[in-house]
């Protein structure tokens, strides 16, 4: 196992309101990180946990009705979402549509295309790939 939840609310705890080095901010238009998703509305700030050779954690902080475009997280790594605050609607390519408020989890298998909606409060999540996503 990477990290225990414990863990995860161990590092929350003293996180600082605008941590420095692992920031990254993107608005509508920015392309983030090698998965090639990007913000088509809202604004986002999102900041690295972990960085181990079998996972990365982040937490990522949304404006309200921030729309994240569809991508993936490639053919090897799923992806867990945990909501620390507000909601957020996830749709899958096959068009399932999945509500998720604080505390829900979601797993999002290898490979599969989603794009994600926040509601109409600020929205702060926990992500996981597991394992880590292989950047070429």
């Amino acid at each position: 196992m990477c990290v225990t939840e414990e863990q995860i609310r161990e590092r929350l705890r003293d996180l600082p309101e605008a941590p420095t080095g692992f920031m990254t901010f993107a608005e509508p238009g920015d392309f983030h990180g090698i998965i090639e998703w990007t913000v088509k509305r809202g604004k986002m700030m999102s900041f690295r946990l972990l960085d181990h050779t079998n996972c990365e954690i982040f937490h990522t902080q949304f404006s309200k009705g921030t729309e994240i475009a569809w991508h993936s997280h490639g053919t090897e790594s799923e992806e867990i979402i945990v909501v620390l605050e507000g909601s957020m609607l996830v749709i899958m390519e096959n068009g399932d549509r999945i509500k998720l408020e604080k505390k829900d989890k979601l797993i999002i298998p290898k490979g599969t295309q989603h794009m994600a909606v926040i509601g109409d409060k600020p929205c702060q999540i926990i992500a996981m790939t597991i394992p880590k996503e292989k950047y070429e």
